[in-house]
């Protein structure tokens, strides 16, 4: 059995262009905010509801920059530096997500939604390696940069709801 990463390259080989590639991204843009507004839409937890709203919102720029690209051309490159003190994703108070009320059900959505983050990060790298345009390549580091930070602050909201778990 071949690991999700390997997977990932070999889609990428047999991708016929940078536009199928972008084509691509876009259709795993939309299900990804799909799926984060899905899942704020059925949460009663305020801090989990934040989250998947704020990630639904991350997904929409990321499309954004893709079909602005399909359709004009054009490529928005924003840089991933991030400045001295201060953090790339929002901080989120996790205090108020303790207490008996996270389910198993809970770290599922959260477990779904870091595999599709490490699964996108790693296509967007990928995609970025075989480009020959330096605007491009950076375009494609940089959403691979996004989704790296997605996936470490939904990480961090695993971890936080696992250490707890495992205290009780």
């Amino acid at each position: 059995m071949r690991s999700t990463y390997q997977d990932v390259v070999e889609e990428v080989k047999n991708l016929k262009g940078i536009e199928e590639a972008v084509a691509l991204a876009i259709e795993r843009e939309t299900e990804a905010r799909d799926f984060y507004l899905s899942k704020a839409a059925l949460m009663d937890k305020p801090k989990f509801k934040e989250l998947y709203e704020y990630l639904a919102n991350e997904e929409a720029k990321h499309l954004g920059y893709l079909e602005r690209y399909r359709d004009q051309n054009e490529l928005l490159v924003t840089s991933t530096e991030i400045p001295s003190g201060q953090s790339f994703t929002p901080e989120f108070d996790m205090g108020r997500i303790k207490g008996g009320e996270v389910t198993l059900g809970d770290a599922g959505i959260l477990v779904a939604a870091l595999r599709h983050e490490r699964k996108s990060e790693d296509f967007y790298l990928e995609v970025a390696k075989r480009v020959d345009d330096e605007s491009l390549k950076t375009f494609f580091e940089m959403l691979a940069g996004y989704e790296r930070s997605h996936y470490e602050l939904i990480d961090q909201f695993l971890e936080e709801i696992t250490s707890f778990r495992m205290q009780t």
